[in-house]
C-alpha cells in the first residue's frame, strides 16, 4: 500500500466530532508514517482496555480491528490491560459514579480479555502491558507535576461530568483522575500512536497529547472510532441494552444477529468490525445506491464475513 492507501485505511472509520480535528490527525499520521518508513522504525501503536467484563462483544472489538490493520502494515502494537486505571474506572462515556473492581476480578477479566483479542491480533505481534507496571509507582510529586497541565474546568465542563453537577449528583475527585492516569500511559510507552473510540477525545486528544509535551516526548496521534450501533440500529451496542453480538455466540446465532441488522447500519459494520479495505467498502456504497445489488445479498456477505473472522471459513459457511 501506498502512503495515501494507508492513510485511508487507517481512517476509515474514525470519529473526532470536528471535522479541521479529524484532518490535522491524518496530516499528522501522514508525516509520522513517512518518518517511519524513511527510518525503517515502526510506529508504537497502542489501546488501553479497562477489564471491566470477561465477556466482549462486537463493539469491543472496534478498536482491536484498528490495531491489527497497524500491525499488518508493519507496527509495532501494544494490547494495554488496565489495571492500574480500573481502580478509578473510566467516567469518560458515563454519566454516574463507576464501581471500583478489585484486583482479583481485574486479572481475571484482563486474561479473558486477552485470550478473545487473539481472535483478531496477531498473537506472535502483539504486546501485552499492564499499565500497573508504572501507575502504581507514582510519587505524591509525580501526580502534581501531572495534575498541573490540567484546570478544574476543563473537566467540570464536560458533558459527563456536567450533567451531574447540573443534577446535584457527586462528582468524585479520584473520577477526574482517570485521564491524567491514560494520558500517562502514553508518556510511559513513548507512542506515536492511541487507538480509541471517540468518547476518549479528552483522554487522548488532550490528557495524552499534552502530558507527552510536559515529559518532552512528541505527541502521539489520536485515532479515535465510531461507536457501533447494536442490533436494533440505533443505540450504541451494549449487553445492558441486550443490543449485542457476543464475539463468543455460536456460528448460527451469530450469522443470525447479523441478519437481524437494520439495512441502514450495514456499511457501518463494513467500516468497524470487518477487513474490508475502503476500496472495497465503497463497492458495496456504489451497489446499495445504484440497487444492483440487493441489500439481503450484501447482509448475508457481512454476516458471512463476520462470523468467519471469529469460526472460520467452514463454520461461516455452515452458518
Amino acid at each position: 500500500m501506498n502512503i495515501d492507501e494507508q492513510i485511508e485505511l487507517l481512517m476509515q472509520g474514525t470519529e473526532y466530532g470536528d471535522e479541521d480535528l479529524k484532518k490535522a490527525m491524518a496530516t499528522e499520521l501522514r508525516t509520522r508514517l513517512i518518518e517511519s518508513q524513511k527510518e525503517g522504525r515502526p510506529l508504537r501503536v497502542y489501546c488501553g482496555y479497562d477489564p471491566r467484563t470477561s465477556d466482549l462483544h462486537l463493539g469491543h472489538t472496534i478498536t482491536m480491528r484498528k490495531l491489527r490493520q497497524f500491525q499488518d502494515l508493519g507496527h509495532e502494537v501494544t494490547f494495554l490491560i488496565g489495571t492500574g486505571t480500573s481502580m478509578v474506572g473510566d467516567p469518560s462515556d458515563k454519566d454516574k459514579l463507576r464501581a471500583v473492581l478489585s484486583k482479583e476480578e481485574t486479572e481475571y477479566n484482563a486474561r479473558t480479555y486477552a485470550e478473545q483479542a487473539f481472535t483478531i491480533l496477531d498473537r506472535a505481534e502483539t504486546k501485552i502491558r499492564f499499565n500497573h507496571e508504572w501507575l502504581l509507582d507514582l510519587k505524591l510529586a509525580d501526580m502534581i507535576k501531572l495534575g498541573s497541565a490540567f484546570t478544574i474546568q476543563q473537566f467540570v465542563t464536560r458533558e459527563n461530568f456536567r450533567l451531574r453537577w447540573e443534577k446535584g449528583e457527586p462528582i468524585y475527585l479520584h473520577e477526574t483522575f482517570y485521564a491524567l492516569m491514560q494520558g500517562y500511559d502514553a508518556v510511559a510507552m513513548n507512542t506515536d500512536v492511541q487507538v480509541g473510540g471517540s468518547e476518549q477525545l479528552f483522554n487522548i486528544i488532550t490528557a495524552g497529547r499534552k502530558l507527552q509535551e510536559l515529559y518532552g516526548q512528541r505527541p502521539q496521534i489520536g485515532i479515535l472510532l465510531d461507536s457501533l450501533p447494536g442490533t436494533d440500529g440505533i443505540r450504541r451496542m451494549s449487553k445492558s441494552l441486550g443490543n449485542h453480538i457476543p464475539i463468543k455466540a455460536t456460528p448460527e446465532d451469530m450469522y443470525g444477529k447479523v441478519m437481524s441488522l437494520p439495512d441502514s447500519v450495514m456499511l457501518t459494520y463494513f467500516k468497524l468490525v470487518t477487513r474490508y479495505t475502503p476500496v472495497q467498502v465503497k463497492e458495496i456504497e456504489a451497489a446499495l445506491k445504484t440497487g444492483s445489488r440487493h441489500p439481503r445479498d450484501i447482509k448475508m456477505e457481512l454476516a458471512r464475513e463476520i462470523v468467519e473472522i471469529f469460526h472460520g471459513k467452514a463454520a461461516a459457511e455452515e452458518a
